[in-house]
This record gives C-alpha cells, sequence and structure tokens, in this order.
C-alpha cells in the first residue's frame, strides 16, 4: 500500500519572515469552518511576533488560489 504523502502549507510572517509548516488538511479545515470573506486565505498568527501570517502558495476550497505576493 502507498503511503499518503502528509502536504505542507509554508506560512510566512510578512513582519518578521517566520516560516511555519501547516498541514494542509489542517489548513483546510480552518478554510471550510471560516466564514469570513473568501477573498482571504485561512488566517494563523506568527507564534513569534503575533500577526497574521500568510500562505506562501495555496488554493483554497473556493478555488482561489492564495500566493505570498499578494501581500507584499
Amino acid at each position: 500500500a502507498k503511503e499518503k504523502v502528509k502536504r505542507e502549507v509554508k506560512y510566512i510572517c510578512l513582519e518578521c519572515n517566520t516560516e511555519e509548516l501547516i498541514p494542509e488538511d489542517i489548513v483546510r479545515i480552518f478554510d471550510i469552518s471560516d466564514d469570513g470573506d473568501i477573498e482571504e486565505p485561512p488566517c494563523f498568527r506568527c507564534e513569534n511576533c503575533g500577526v497574521p501570517m500568510v500562505p506562501e502558495d495555496y488554493t483554497g476550497v473556493d478555488g482561489i488560489h492564495y500566493t505570498i505576493d499578494d501581500y507584499r
């Protein structure tokens, strides 16, 4: 049996540039349960400085593609 590869989404803090790999299934759960603006990706806070982090490259459950370049 082939093992399922755990995919991760790299999130980057726009303030201090801390990078964090978050399992894609966790990001998807946040994405599905977030009733907010679909223009915004699922949000995680930087553990280092508390500023919201953004995904380096992620396509949301609504089909919207977010990249770090959208925020720089």
